[in-house]
C-alpha cells in the first residue's frame, strides 16, 4: 500500500504536466486575500524568497542579482511583438512559415499564423524571463487567485531560467544553430525541461513540508484546464509548445520519468543540463527517445542532405529557394495523427503521447520553399507562384511507407505529389504533373549527397 508521502510525490509528478503548461500563466501578480492586487514590492519580495530556494534545489548560486519587475498587459504585447515577431520571426521568416505550414498540413489554410501565435502566447504568458536583459518579469493581471503555493512554484520555474542563463548563456545556446522547427523543439525541450524538473522538485518539497495543501494544487490545475481552451483548441502545431515541458523533463531524467517520485532530490539534472549545453541534442527524435541521445551505443543523429545539391537541382530561371526548414519526428507525428486530435493534459507528460508508429522511423528531413521573382529577395518578399519540396529520410523503406500512408489519410492535400526511392520519400507541393515528373527524373539521376553522422547515407539499397 502506498504511503501518503509516496502518493503525494507521484501526484505532483503527474500534476507537473499541467503546471509546466501553466508555468507562464499569471504568477504572483494575483489578488490577495483582501481582493486587491499584490503590490509590485510584494511581488519582488516573494520572488527574492523563492530565488534562495531555487539556488538550494539546483545546488548552484546566482552569479549576480536577477532584476525583478512587473509588466502591464500593454507592455507584454509590445514585448511579444518585438521579441517574437521582429527578432525570432523577422526578415520574412513569419511570412514564409505562413505559406509553408498550411502547404505541409500543420495549420489550416485559413489560419492567421501571427494572430494565433499572439492569442496563444498572450493568453499563456504571465511571468517570463528575458535572456536579453537578464530580468524576470511578472505580469500584473488581476482576476485569478492562485494562492501562495502555486505562485511560488511558477516563480521557481522562471527563476530557474535565470539561474541557468547565468551559468550557460541561454541566448547563445538557442542561437547556436539554424532556427528550424526541429531545432527549436529540441533546444526548447532542454531549456524548459530544466525549469520543469526543478519546479516539480520544488512542488514535492513544498508539499512534504506540511505547510501547503495538495488540494489547493489540484484545484488550480482543474481551474486552469478550464481557462486554457484557447490553447487547447488551437491547431496541433501550436499545442506542440507544451511538449517542451514534459518531454524535456523526461529527457533530462534520461527517460526515467518516475525518477522524481523515487528520488525527489535528483540533483544530477543540473549536471546533465550542462552536458546537453556542451553537446546539444540534434533533433526532437532524441528528445522523444532519450536513449538515442544518452546511450552511446544507440545514439542516433539525424540524416542530413547537402542543401547546395538540392538547390542546384531546383534551380530554374525566375524560381528561388526562399526558405529552408526541418520538421523532425514530433511534427511528423502531428501530421499523421487525426486532424481533429485535441491535447490531452492527462497524457501529455509521456513522450509516447507525442509520437506514433508512422513517425518513429524518422531519420531526417529537409523542406525547401520556392517562389518566383527576379531575385531571391524579391521572391521572398512577394511569395508568388510558391512550391514546396520536402525530402524525408527514414530508417527503413517500411517506415517510409507507414508515414506516406498515414500522412495521406490524416492530411488530405490535393496539391501534394510524391516519389520514393529506398528509405527516401520526396513530397512535392504546387507542382503540376509535368513539373513533378521532370523534377523526379532529374533528382533520381543526380542524387544529392546525404550523411548520417560521420558516414554517407544512401536512399536506395547498395
Amino acid at each position: 500500500m502506498r504511503t501518503r508521502n509516496r502518493l503525494a510525490l507521484e501526484t505532483v509528478v503527474a500534476l507537473a504536466a499541467t503546471l509546466g503548461f501553466i508555468a507562464v500563466r499569471p504568477a504572483a501578480a494575483q489578488p490577495d486575500q483582501a481582493g486587491e492586487a499584490l503590490s509590485a514590492r510584494d511581488l519582488v519580495k516573494l520572488a527574492e524568497e523563492v530565488e534562495k530556494e531555487v539556488e538550494a534545489l539546483r545546488g548552484w548560486k546566482f552569479k549576480r542579482p536577477v532584476k525583478k519587475d512587473v509588466r502591464s498587459e500593454k507592455q507584454l504585447r509590445a514585448y511579444i511583438e518585438k521579441k517574437v515577431f521582429e527578432e525570432e520571426y523577422g526578415q520574412g521568416r513569419l511570412e514564409c512559415l505562413q505559406v509553408m505550414l498550411p502547404m505541409i498540413g500543420l495549420i489550416p489554410a485559413d489560419c492567421d499564423l501571427k494572430q494565433t501565435f499572439m492569442d496563444v502566447l498572450f493568453n499563456q504568458i504571465g511571468g517570463f524571463y528575458d535572456p536579453d536583459s537578464g530580468a524576470f518579469y511578472l505580469l500584473q493581471r488581476g482576476g485569478v487567485d492562485y494562492g501562495p503555493l502555486v505562485n511560488r512554484i511558477l516563480i521557481a520555474h522562471e527563476l530557474t531560467h535565470a539561474l541557468d542563463d547565468q551559468h550557460v548563456d541561454l541566448n547563445r545556446l538557442i542561437k547556436s544553430r539554424e532556427p528550424t522547427e526541429d531545432w527549436t523543439l529540441a533546444v526548447g525541450a532542454v531549456v524548459e525541461g530544466s525549469a520543469t524538473t526543478l519546479m516539480t522538485r520544488y512542488s514535492v518539497r513544498a508539499l512534504l513540508s506540511g505547510k501547503y495543501d495538495l488540494t489547493e494544487l489540484m484545484q488550480v490545475v482543474e481551474s486552469e484546464t478550464e481557462r486554457s481552451q484557447a490553447f487547447l483548441e488551437a491547431p496541433p502545431y501550436f499545442t506542440a509548445l507544451a511538449a517542451n515541458y514534459m518531454c524535456g523533463m523526461t529527457f533530462l531524467l534520461r527517460g526515467n520519468f518516475m525518477a522524481l517520485a523515487a528520488d525527489p532530490e535528483h540533483k544530477g539534472v543540473g549536471d546533465d543540463f550542462l552536458a546537453t549545453v556542451k553537446d546539444p541534442p540534434q533533433s526532437s527524435e532524441q528528445i522523444l527517445h532519450p536513449d538515442k541521445y544518452w546511450n552511446a551505443d544507440e545514439r542516433d543523429e539525424p540524416v542530413v542532405v547537402k542543401d547546395e545539391d538540392v538547390e542546384r537541382l531546383l534551380r530554374q530561371p525566375g524560381l528561388h529557394v526562399v526558405h529552408k526548414n526541418t520538421m523532425g519526428e514530433l511534427l511528423c507525428a502531428l501530421l499523421t495523427f487525426p486532424a481533429d486530435r485535441k491535447l490531452d493534459l492527462n497524457l501529455m507528460m509521456l513522450p509516447s503521447y507525442w509520437t506514433n508508429e508512422a513517425a518513429t522511423g524518422w531519420g531526417g528531413d529537409r523542406f525547401f520553399l520556392l517562389a518566383a521573382g527576379k531575385d531571391c529577395q524579391t521572391a521572398r518578399k512577394q511569395l508568388k507562384d510558391v512550391r514546396g519540396v520536402w525530402l524525408t529520410m527514414w530508417d527503413t523503406p517500411r517506415d517510409r511507407n507507414e508515414f506516406i500512408e498515414d500522412y495521406a489519410t490524416a492530411r488530405k492535400l490535393p496539391a501534394r505529389r510524391h516519389f520514393k526511392r529506398g528509405a527516401l520519400a520526396v513530397f512535392l507541393f504546387g507542382f503540376d504533373s509535368r513539373q513533378a515528373a521532370e523534377f523526379e527524373d532529374h533528382f533520381l539521376e543526380t542524387l544529392p549527397a546525404f550523411r548520417h553522422g560521420d558516414k554517407p547515407w544512401f536512399p536506395r539499397p547498395r
